[in-house]
């Protein structure tokens, strides 16, 4: 659907390949997307970073979908921050602000990963079931759009 110039440097330098998605695949990944939102919500109470977790893997699970509907997958070693960027361009500008924020959750989420010290709380988790919910009901109205046949899930 894209041919941005950003899209199109991706795939030059091995980022993205083009890719056809089914739409079972799609759909999976999209009930993926509500599973990890739901526990996220479910988890809160307990485990922060949990939640944190699963509302940053939501996420990423929604993007992926839109840079599969338009046919391409990430294919480097930096999937998240690819898939983020990739999403952003095919979304377009009015997105602009919530990919800048999602990139620097997938900085927070792999410092925690990878350092155990770096801890989640509160504050980060509100803020990233902030953007998601936000993310999700702006990017829920271009998927029915792109395909109505998409198995789409409520609001958060």
């Amino acid at each position: 659907m894209s041919s941005s110039k950003l899209l199109e440097r991706l795939s030059k330098e091995g980022k993205l390949k083009t890719q056809k998605a089914d739409l079972d695949y799609l759909n999976a990944m999209l009930d993926a997307a509500r599973k990890n939102f739901d526990a996220a919500l479910a988890t809160r109470a307990i485990a922060e970073e949990a939640a944190f977790k699963l509302f940053y893997d939501g996420i990423l699970h929604v993007s992926r979908v839109v840079v599969l509907l338009n046919g391409y997958r990430p294919d480097d070693g930096e999937q998240h921050k690819t898939t983020f960027y990739a999403a952003g361009e095919i979304l377009g500008p009015d997105y602009e602000d919530l990919i800048k924020k999602m990139q620097r959750l997938r900085v927070k989420r792999n410092a925690c990963i990878y350092d155990p010290a770096e801890l989640i709380g509160k504050s980060e988790t509100d803020a990233i079931h902030k953007t998601a919910k936000k993310f999700w009901s702006m990017v829920r109205v271009y998927l029915e759009k792109a395909n109505p046949q998409l198995r789409l899930f409520k609001e958060l």
